[in-house]
């Protein structure tokens, strides 16, 4: 049982304590965050580089020349990556008796009201009384629905995910992708450029995560100039001449391309890895079709794309086609449009021979060894991808699966491949392939110390991190203006409980980014365990910019009334309460703030919901 409500009375809840749950909850957004410096050119959006570059025009006037190309496109679940979640074709099941899950000890609901889609988060107390319902809008469906489908939250110029995910793969809600039972975001996982620079066609970035409120995307769905570059000169020259130019250099046939020119195109957003640290001063949004990815971004992998129990990532499959024996001995002639036509997606009815084609434009002179009558057997059916691609469940989306891409030889191998691959533990991530050639020795140090700094915090590796921090301190005696580092550094402090060197180097990183979330947030942090009142500046500004953040509210509240402003106290705790109502820190405040302000009957109300939340979320 939680602590009694007369215990709490007159209790003020240690400062220590709600700092450790804080950092528990905001330290895996700032450990998993990506920073990045503002641009040089001064532009802001996907894409907007200076006027005299070239521009981007959008998928609808491409179509206007390829007609047909864009009308198979429109079928694939890459045109679809992205629609408004109350006009897109419907795959959810919102039958009554359907529509209802448990997760996180928690009851989700979702229904849809005409066009409006709206997702419930419901805790009942013991006697089936609600203790909370908190009903959120969503603004985007995520996903064409082969997979699955998740949804996004639109709060003027910040997005968010929703906890609910619809899989089709079991017909079935459940929670999202990054949702843990234990410990989730409920509808406070912020969306950034980082996620939407592969699920969106162009988002209307303004700043670090932040959005164009009345429009936050120039074009929804992944489009021709993802994979083809601007289209802008390309399409002024044909506005002006009707004979076709071969080979025009204006837009990227990936034809024209080197092996791993045209890898790059799919691996912007096929091969995520653990991290893609980012060159300095450049955003996801700077990659153009035809140059190194290494150029703008580096991924680092782990020795193996597999977990300790055989599962890999989703977006491990350019990892296991490296693997693959088809791709070593092709001698780099393999790659992903060798088996996936980019424009058109098979039909469920084509898939058997459609694959079936790409496996023989290699193994023509080599068939199957199987006999006909066995090779169409179920469940393969003449499917060469049903026996050397099996299907694997995948470590981080729940209920769904993918296929084996190391295109093992025979079924049995994927299982024992996958025990033989699983991720050693202690050593360090590193570059995929040859990326980090495009690099600096000193970028190179730089992209490999962020990369390590991620990986301890994953792993919670401290020889790895006392390293890093030093790595980090290296970096900085050579180059004291990198921000980016400056700000990790103070994150690392932070974390070993050093605040003096945490805050020093904090206050730093933020004179030059006076907005970045992350720095606000430990400053703010820092304060309150050390009674800094002057601290709350911090909070009173990252609330300015995400008025959203439960977590949040807690400690600005308790500095508002150690600073003798009750009332506005008590208003700060009840707003924060009503964006995350699973706040217990912030409830126990709220009943003391009551109390203090003789409110006795609801701080009572608040101690009870202290009790009832806190047991059913096994907190004590």
């Amino acid at each position: 049982m939680d602590t009694p409500p007369e215990d709490l009375r007159d209790q003020k809840m240690p400062r220590t304590g709600l700092l450790v749950a804080l950092v528990v909850i905001i330290g895996l957004v700032v450990w998993s965050s990506v920073e990045r410096e503002p641009r040089s050119d001064g532009q802001s959006g996907v894409g907007a580089h200076a006027p005299t570059q070239n521009r981007y025009v959008g998928s609808r006037v491409c179509a206007g020349c390829h007609q047909q190309i864009a009308a198979d496109y429109a079928q694939h679940p890459m045109a679809r990556s992205l629609q408004p979640a109350g006009t897109t074709e419907v795959i959810e099941d919102f039958a009554a008796d359907r529509r209802q899950f448990t997760g996180g000890r928690r009851t989700y609901r979702v229904e849809r009201r005409g066009s409006e889609v709206v997702h419930h988060e419901v805790m009942h107390d013991d006697d089936g009384g609600v203790l909370y319902d908190q009903a959120e809008s969503v603004q985007f469906a995520i996903g064409a629905g082969v997979k699955g489908r998740s949804y996004l939250l639109q709060r003027k110029g910040l997005l968010f995910e929703s906890p609910i995910t619809w899989y089709s793969q079991t017909s079935s809600w459940g929670l999202s992708p990054g949702y843990p039972p234990d410990l989730h975001y409920r509808f406070g996982r912020r969306v950034g450029e980082d996620c939407l620079a592969c699920h969106s066609g162009r988002p209307a970035v303004t700043s670090v995560d932040r959005f164009v409120a009345e429009k936050p995307f120039h074009e929804l769905s992944i489009g021709c100039e993802r994979c083809h570059g601007p289209g802008g000169q390309h399409v002024d020259l044909y506005s002006t001449t009707f004979s076709e130019i071969p080979d025009d250099p204006l837009i990227v046939s990936s034809g024209n391309l080197s092996g791993h020119l045209q890898e790059d195109i799919c691996n912007q957003c096929h091969l995520e890895g653990k991290i893609r640290v980012l060159r300095p001063g450049k955003r996801f949004a700077d990659f153009r079709p035809g140059e190194p990815l290494g150029k703008t971004w580096t991924v680092y992998v782990a020795e193996s794309p597999f977990d300790g129990e055989g599962r890999p990532l989703f977006t491990s499959h350019v990892e296991q086609m490296h693997a693959s024996r088809c791709f070593q001995g092709s001698e780099g002639r393999m790659r992903c449009t060798t088996c996936h036509d980019p424009h058109r997606a098979p039909t469920p009815e084509e898939r058997a021979s459609f694959y079936k084609a790409r496996c023989n434009g290699c193994h023509d002179k080599r068939g199957c060894a199987l006999p006909t009558a066995e090779q169409q057997k179920a469940p393969a059916s003449g499917s060469c991808i049903a026996c050397h691609m099996p299907k694997l469940h995948s470590r981080d989306v729940a209920h769904t699966t993918q296929a084996d891409h190391r295109v093992v030889r025979r079924m049995s191998e994927t299982r024992a491949a996958s025990e033989i691959e699983r991720e050693p533990l202690g050593r360090e991530w590193r570059p995929f392939g040859d990326m980090d050639q495009h690099l600096s020795d000193g970028e190179r140090r730089r992209a490999t110390a962020l990369a390590w700094f991620r990986q301890a915090a994953d792993t919670g590796d401290q020889k790895l991190a006392n390293r890093v921090r030093k790595q980090f301190e290296e970096i900085l005696a050579d180059d004291p203006d990198d921000t980016e580092i400056r700000g990790r550094l103070g994150f690392a402090w932070f974390r070993v409980g050093n605040l003096v060197a945490a805050k020093k180097e904090l206050e730093r990183a933020l004179r030059s980014r006076p907005d970045f979330e992350p720095y606000l947030t430990y400053l703010g942090l820092i304060g309150y365990a050390t009674e800094d009142t002057s601290a709350a500046r911090h909070f009173r500004r990252l609330l300015e910019l995400n008025p959203n953040d439960g977590e949040a509210h807690g400690p600005y509240a308790d500095m508002l009334e150690s600073a003798g402003k009750l009332d506005e106290a008590i208003r700060m705790a009840e707003r924060g309460l009503s964006r995350d109502p699973t706040v217990l820190d912030l409830r126990r405040s709220l009943a003391r703030f009551y109390r203090k302000a003789g409110r006795t009957e609801d701080a009572r109300e608040q101690e009870l919901k202290v009790e009832q939340i806190g047991k059913r979320l096994g907190r004590r």
